[in-house]
């Protein structure tokens, strides 16, 4: 056989190469960061500084977590870049999109963006863009914004618990999707009815209803359903041009509709989490404050349905909603549930969750696993090809993974600044062996073996349909 003369820095053999178009059995070469090429084995081994065994193991183009909370600046010790960053590297993430609230002060406008950007540069081992914040008081920063390059705007329907953060009406959506449909961008939602949950809220509250239940049924799906199908309204009556992205959707029937406005041509969106596709209501009595989350848990019904959209292509992007907090904040609400936070820590966990949940137990197809995970959340965000892609000249991001390891999610084997998550004690299968960032190997078999700030801010290029 007559070998191909090249000089390579890694190759990755023997392993199986999945993308959002199908598996293929191919060395997988790399140069300079980048993806050299795929070749069928007939490369000369001896000419690459680094050969990875890849045998029985899975490589995956680099996952993208297109929503996350790193709470940095000003929330150092809930979580931060350097441990934020550990955990998604951990979890075979390379890029994360880093939510414009729940850091302090949130980032609304170019300052705060640019303080972000530097705090990220110098601590973060993965890759990241940013989400920048649409309110009604940064109205006219948003144009400054999209210039730097910021990937998504974000905004809510209801209260965000942050007072810098305010929802908006419905005017202020109007005026807002007039100027951010002009940038080609993305905008997304928490979509929730905010008068009704605030009013279920004030009456629990005023009875003194302070358990878990009272939390569940302050936040009914018609208050979800209710603010998903007012959007949809707005999209059908001005038909922007950006995409209206719609976060941590819960409900099947919300995903549905989104989709009947998809078929007809319309810029729209849909993601869920894996807290929504794992943990139901029941779950939430048992195991308390840490699986608060907004829109809360669902039922068993609900669960299973989503997972039926996901097989049925129905759901683009599926993000960890990743929004930890100190532990007391957490403990508070075992004697009043209001008072505790409302999040979830979930991106260490969530590829190896999605793979043993989805491929294993419902035999999810890995092209529609890489389609959610990588390669759709990149087209979206506008990061596509650099990003989600295998082909060559995408930068080398690569996840090695073992399918058939079986283990239990640890406490002590988290890399969160406050290790603790409701998939505490889950028996998985499916493990990230190895992640790459650029070529580079950042996670081995539990360790993480780079140095802080590798990780580079990426900005929005392009959005593909």
């Amino acid at each position: 056989m007559k070998y191909i003369k090249v000089n390579l820095d890694v190759i990755i053999k023997n392993g199986t190469i999945v993308t959002n178009e199908g598996l293929f059995k191919v060395d997988l070469a790399i140069k300079n960061g980048k993806i050299a090429g795929v070749f069928f084995s007939n490369i000369e081994k001896k000419n690459a500084a680094n050969i990875i065994d890849a045998k029985d193991m899975l490589i995956f183009p680099g996952i993208i977590d297109s929503h996350v909370h790193f709470n940095e600046p000003g929330r150092e010790n809930w979580e931060g870049f350097k441990t934020g960053s550990m955990s998604a590297a951990a979890g075979g993430i390379t890029t994360i999109i880093d939510m414009p609230l729940n850091s302090s002060p949130c980032t609304i406008n170019k300052v705060e963006a640019e303080k972000k950007i530097k705090i990220g540069e110098e601590n973060s081992i993965v890759d990241f863009g940013l989400w920048g914040g649409a309110t009604p008081n940064n109205i006219e920063d948003l144009e400054d914004l999209n210039k730097m390059g910021i990937v998504a705007f974000k905004s809510f329907l209801c209260n965000s618990g942050i007072a810098e953060f305010k929802n908006i009406n419905d005017g202020e959506l109007i005026d807002i999707l007039k100027r951010i449909g002009k940038y080609r961008t993305l905008w997304g939602f928490h979509a929730e009815n905010d008068s009704i949950v605030s009013y279920l809220t004030r009456k629990a509250k005023e009875s003194n209803y302070i358990d878990r239940k009272s939390f569940l049924d302050s936040r009914p799906s018609i208050a979800e359903e209710e603010a998903v199908n007012r959007i949809l309204f707005f999209v059908k009556e001005m038909n922007p041009l950006c995409t209206i992205h719609f976060l941590h959707t819960s409900l099947v029937r919300n995903i549905e509709e989104i989709n009947k406005l998809k078929i007809l041509g319309y810029n729209v969106s849909a993601e869920t989490c894996p807290h929504y596709l794992t943990l139901t209501d029941e779950d939430f009595f048992d195991i308390g404050p840490i699986a608060k989350c907004t829109p809360p848990l669902r039922s068993r019904k609900e669960v299973e349905g989503l997972w039926r959209c996901v097989k049925n292509g129905l759901v683009d992007v599926i993000g960890s909603d990743h929004s930890p907090c100190v532990f007391e904040e957490k403990e508070k609400g075992n004697n009043n549930i209001w008072e505790a936070w409302g999040g979830i820590s979930g991106i260490q966990t969530m590829l190896p969750i999605i793979f043993s949940e989805g491929v294993i137990k419902r035999k999810l197809p890995l092209s529609q696993l890489i389609n959610m995970m990588s390669y759709k959340p990149a087209k979206l965000f506008g990061l596509y090809p650099q990003k989600g892609s295998l082909m060559p000249g995408s930068d080398a991001d690569i996840v090695i993974f073992n399918p058939n390891k079986k283990w239990i999610i640890e406490k002590n084997g988290l890399f969160y600044k406050n290790k603790y998550s409701p998939f505490v004690g889950k028996v998985i299968t499916g493990a990230v062996e190895k992640t790459l960032l650029r070529g580079r190997v950042i996670y081995e078999k539990g360790e993480i073996i780079t140095n802080f700030g590798i990780g580079k801010f990426v900005k929005r290029c392009k959005a593909y349909r």
